[in-house]
């Protein structure tokens, strides 16, 4: 049995070719800044909120964009983000780049995890909005909530709307659609 190599950190943090050093072994491997953060699989519930989000886009989306799920975001060598879905220009996929860039990206979306929801709340709200991100949607499977977060001239979300069961969300941005919460959970 061998033991698996890794890269050692530099004393700037880690980049983007640390990544490939990592196992592929269902973990999420992330970069914020220099510092790893490692996420396991999500549970079921969170697996079907997102399913059933990813399903509701898919459903309105025109087919020159695409959903999609568990794929990278990636600003630069010292940030690499995996929302929990995107949504890109259907080009993007042929680039055979290691991840979508932030001017590439219409739209991300995190389904909070009960464990550790201030990495969606504060961390990605702010390191999203930094790399220009148009638009953040929160999902908390806690209080059955879809918060929609748009980008302000200052560079900076501001909530649009915080829907719950029964409360549609209509906008043409990134395309035409309505969803409602009670279809997520």
């Amino acid at each position: 049995m061998t033991t698996p190599h890794y890269r050692a950190r530099s004393t700037t943090g880690y980049t983007v070719d640390d990544l490939f050093d990592f196992p592929d072994d269902g973990y999420r491997y992330e970069i914020f800044d220099g510092s790893l953060v490692v996420t396991p699989p999500p549970p079921f519930p969170h697996a079907r909120a997102t399913a059933n989000l990813r399903d509701r886009l898919y459903d309105q989306a025109p087919r020159h964009l695409r959903i999609i799920e568990g794929a990278g975001l990636y600003p630069n060598d010292r940030n690499y983000f995996i929302p929990d879905l995107m949504v890109i220009p259907d080009e993007v996929l042929d680039s055979g780049a290691l991840g979508a860039q932030p001017q590439q990206t219409l739209l991300v979306v995190e389904v909070l995890s009960p464990s550790n929801p201030s990495n969606d709340l504060v961390f990605k709200r702010e390191l999203y909005a930094r790399h220009q991100i148009p638009e953040y949607w929160i999902v908390d499977r806690r209080n059955r909530s879809l918060t929609i977060l748009q980008l302000a001239d200052d560079g900076k979300y501001t909530d649009r709307a915080v829907l719950h069961p029964g409360e549609v969300w209509r906008s043409d941005y990134p395309f035409p659609l309505a969803i409602d919460p009670a279809e997520l959970f």
